[in-house]
């Protein structure tokens, strides 16, 4: 009788933990069908592409497009959107003043100082920020001495501000850029030369065409797709052998 007992409370556990798993299950949201997952961008050329390249190539093409019509308004400087450090520390630095477009030579002397001397790298951003707001020939030359900077950072909020002065700059003046050990640092100077639609500008984006980093050759390919469609008879040149970067 003891053992029958038994046998039925066993049975009766099995039941409660059989009953248990059941509705923990039923609470998990069901896995989505796999249509409802999406897929990455493919290029004509069978590359899959971030959607942080798409969005880059997009508005490549909507500035050449807007060149193309003669439209007197081109979209507003740091088009290209990528931060250069945290918001807060972006919000905390110096703004640049928007009525104040000529070179102060003692402002701009004080930023130098800034930008190549000061040991915390957040300074010598908002030095930066404060150059990409002067307009002359000094700022524009201490920007560009400003791509050796150590930190990568510092770097990439200088190429940054150095395209939206891209008239000013011609294709080889990015070549520091475009051979810096940090890929975000290449993948903005690969956008400048995109932007500027010059014979020698695409040459440096075919340069990197096999750079080591996926983004910087899919940017540089979907560069070089946008120029050949624009001029269907231009001979195609073959892919250099990939840089090593240090």
């Amino acid at each position: 009788m003891r053992g029958v007992t038994m046998a039925l409370a066993a049975g009766a556990v099995v039941v409660l933990l059989a009953a248990a798993l059941y509705l923990r299950s039923s609470d998990e949201p069901p896995a989505p069908p796999p249509s409802a997952r999406v897929q990455p961008q493919a290029s004509p050329r069978g590359l899959e592409r971030s959607a942080r390249v798409e969005e880059r190539l997009g508005q490549l093409r909507d500035d050449y497009d807007h060149r193309q019509a003669g439209a007197a308004a081109l979209p507003e400087p740091n088009k290209r959107g990528v931060p250069t450090m945290a918001p807060s520390k972006k919000l905390a630095a110096p703004q640049p003043d928007p009525d104040d477009d000529d070179d102060d030579p003692e402002e701009i002397e004080s930023l130098k100082n800034t930008l190549f001397t000061n040991p915390d790298p957040d300074e010598r951003i908002g030095a930066v920020l404060m150059l990409s707001g002067e307009d002359g020939p000094e700022s524009l030359r201490i920007l560009v001495e400003g791509m050796t900077d150590h930190d990568p950072e510092v770097r990439l909020a200088v190429v940054e501000a150095l395209g939206d002065r891209s008239d000013e700059l011609t294709p080889d003046t990015l070549a520091p850029a475009i051979g810096d050990p940090d890929p975000e640092v290449r993948f903005e100077g690969v956008s400048i030369l995109g932007d500027m639609e010059t014979p020698e500008a695409l040459q440096m984006v075919r340069n990197a065409l096999n750079d080591q980093d996926e983004d910087v050759r899919s940017l540089a390919e979907g560069i070089v797709d946008m120029a050949d469609e624009d001029q269907p008879g231009a001979p195609q040149q073959a892919a250099p052998a990939p840089a090593a970067h240090k």
